[in-house]
């Protein structure tokens, strides 16, 4: 063997054999994701829809706003809605003024204490003097006495249901009012207005959507790892670095972290990561937009091993 062949083996045998991948990158522990695409977290992008039928009195925001969850997007018509809340809100202050009214109840109690003490007074009179009162007028006393003792309990069984009654009422009043608030479209995320479908004046139906909104505080990147690089058990939860090439090719840099590790291998022996990045605006326009291929590259925490070296 030559010199010149004996030191390209031994070089060989030091170094392992090439097998395409980034030294730099394999020792820093960062993995690239193939075919890294941008795309919106789940429930990122909503058509806000309406939950009641009625005409548009008002549409409050324009394409381009930014709007925070529980913003009022539009108003439907709800001038029917207030009337039959003020009727319940009337109906329930009548229930709730009989519900606290005990007068009924005091003075069955107090009738029927009279009744008893008739009753006793006539029993001890005949005691003294038999026959003073005849027996049919105590039983009628008597008679008198336990009667005004079914009025309390009487007096006190209307009182209990005027109450359950104001409770009933008092519930009419609620559901009015979320009659009322269903005919408010709110935001129900921290999103920016990209579309606006209906306008001041139109009649919509429950389901017609109103406003498209999206969220683009946080987007998400996903794409796919080999598992002969790195295993699934390495990424859960890593920390991730995206680079995306903006007009004139400038980089900017942004960061995430692994919110998915699929569980399953697709072609080529690689699984499904998602990451979920925190997006930047500038200018009044942001960055990171679905659609985007950015690099990603996913940061294990432990560094690819390397070759042995052979020994001759």
């Amino acid at each position: 063997m030559s010199a010149s062949i004996w030191f390209l083996s031994a070089a060989l045998a030091l170094t392992g054999p090439d097998n395409g991948e980034s030294p730099g990158r394999r020792a820093a522990g960062q993995f690239e994701v193939d075919n890294a695409m941008v795309t919106f977290i789940d429930g990122g992008e909503i058509d806000v829809a309406a939950q009641e039928p009625g005409v548009l009195t008002e549409v409050k925001v324009r394409e381009g706003a930014e709007v925070k969850a529980g913003d009022k997007l539009a108003q439907i018509n709800d001038s029917k809605a207030q009337v039959a809340k003020k009727v319940a809100q009337a109906e329930h202050e009548v229930a709730l003024a009989e519900a606290t009214n005990d007068i009924s109840v005091r003075y069955a109690d107090k009738a029927q204490e009279v009744a008893h003490f008739d009753f006793e007074a006539h029993r001890d009179a005949n005691k003294q003097a038999p026959g003073s009162t005849p027996k049919a007028e105590m039983m009628k006393l008597l008679l008198q006495w336990q009667k005004g003792m079914l009025e309390v309990d009487k007096a006190q069984l209307e009182l209990d249901v005027a109450k359950l009654t104001a409770k009933v009422k008092e519930a009419s009043v609620e559901a009015a009012d979320d009659d009322i608030h269903r005919r408010r479209v709110l935001s129900p995320i921290d999103a920016v207005v990209i579309e606006v479908y209906r306008h001041v004046g139109e009649w919509v139906n429950p389901g017609d959507p109103i406003v498209r909104v999206v969220h683009m505080k946080t987007v998400r990147v996903e794409g796919s790892l080999r598992l002969a690089d790195v295993a699934q058990t390495q990424v859960v939860d890593r920390p991730v670095t995206v680079v995306a090439t903006l007009t004139g090719n400038r980089s900017v840099e942004f960061k995430g972290q692994i919110v998915f590790v699929a569980p399953e291998l697709k072609a080529g022996d690689k699984y499904r990561v998602i990451a979920e990045v925190e997006n930047r605006e500038e200018r009044g326009a942001w960055l990171l937009l679905p659609g985007m291929t950015p690099v990603m590259k996913v940061d294990a925490g432990v560094a690819a091993e390397k070759p042995k070296a052979s020994r001759r």
